[in-house]
């Protein structure tokens, strides 16, 4: 299922800065596809994410102290270390062991899946979804310049956790305030990341084949 490639422009720049939000870094800028990944509020421990922190603050340390490597090869090494910092995030969320899974819920995946889909061709082209127990990853291109990603992040968990803690009769974050985000810097790479989102439920067993799993999307326009 190759993605077509000839339907999409994608920026490959380096020279972005990013800004931080709590410990995540984020980057902002218009007519480039972003990465997101959005999980529940205490999904994880506390704990595990100060001792993953930990790990990534050190190796980042000892990759920019290498001397032997320029800045092109440090920055690649940088990017494979977000990478491998992701999965072990993402690991970590496919396996609950604690926390809440709300998502694994019908009523509150459905209003999760209409809340990403209202926003599609007005604030955001959307690309591709899957939501699953505890955790939502999805790709999109912002459409206007006047919708910063923060600004779109907050109306999206905005609505949809006011209307789940509705549905659960609670109080309190429904979604983790930070959200990882990411700039897909080329066609190979949202082909990989698409890949990876739609193979999510796969991957945990929870159905044989992506298209058969109700809470995933792709659009038709980027992949077959």
């Amino acid at each position: 299922m190759p993605m077509r490639k000839h339907r999409a422009t994608f920026m490959m720049k380096l020279e972005f800065k990013p800004f931080y939000e709590r410990n995540l870094p984020h980057f902002q800028k218009n007519d480039v596809y972003y990465f997101i990944t959005m999980r529940l509020s205490g999904s994880l421990p506390l704990e595990v994410i100060l001792q993953l922190q930990k790990e990534q603050r050190e190796r980042l340390n000892e990759i920019s102290e290498l001397s032997d490597k320029s800045y092109v090869e440090k920055r690649q090494l940088v990017d494979e270390q977000h990478r491998r910092y992701f999965g072990k995030f993402d690991k970590l969320l496919d396996n609950p062991k604690s926390g809440p899974t709300w998502l694994i819920l019908p009523a509150i995946a459905k209003l999760v899946k209409h809340s990403i889909h209202f926003y599609d061709d007005k604030k955001y082209e959307l690309l591709c979804y899957t939501i699953m127990s505890n955790h939502v990853h999805l790709v999109f291109r912002i459409l206007q310049e006047d919708y910063p990603l923060h600004q779109i992040l907050k109306f999206l968990k905005g609505y949809s956790g006011k209307k789940a803690n509705e549905i659960l009769r609670r109080n309190g974050e429904f979604w983790q305030h930070e959200s990882y985000d990411r700039i897909v810097r080329d066609g190979k790479e949202c082909e990989r990341i698409i890949t990876y989102i739609l193979n999510n439920p796969v991957k945990i067993g929870l159905v044989e084949k992506w298209q058969d799993y109700e809470y995933s999307y792709v659009n038709e326009k980027y992949y077959l």
